[in-house]
């Protein structure tokens, strides 16, 4: 089980076309996990079967870690806040 600290800190490691979904509440260290969306952009069944809730796209976080170039010494919890920040936020 991964938590979604997790996902963002290995983000380079995850394909650009996955998405992350994350179970509710959205914090650091809930539960989650990438997938990919069907050929016509729906959240797949088992991803809602287990309970996950789409989040984000992993190449709009790896957006929103730009911001975070000028910032070298920002922590992984920053980085997770703010992103959680924007999907509440700003999606």
């Amino acid at each position: 089980m991964a938590k979604l600290l997790d996902l963002i800190a290995q983000i380079d490691q995850l394909d650009r076309e996955d998405v992350i979904f994350v179970k509710p509440k959205w914090r650091p260290d809930s539960e989650a996990s990438a997938f990919r969306l069907t050929e016509d952009y729906r959240v797949p069944e088992e991803v809602r079967a287990l309970g996950y809730e789409y989040f984000l796209e992993v190449d709009t976080i790896n957006q929103i870690l730009e911001e975070f170039r000028s910032r070298p010494d920002a922590s992984l919890d920053e980085k997770c806040e703010r992103i959680i920040h924007y999907a509440t936020y700003d999606a």
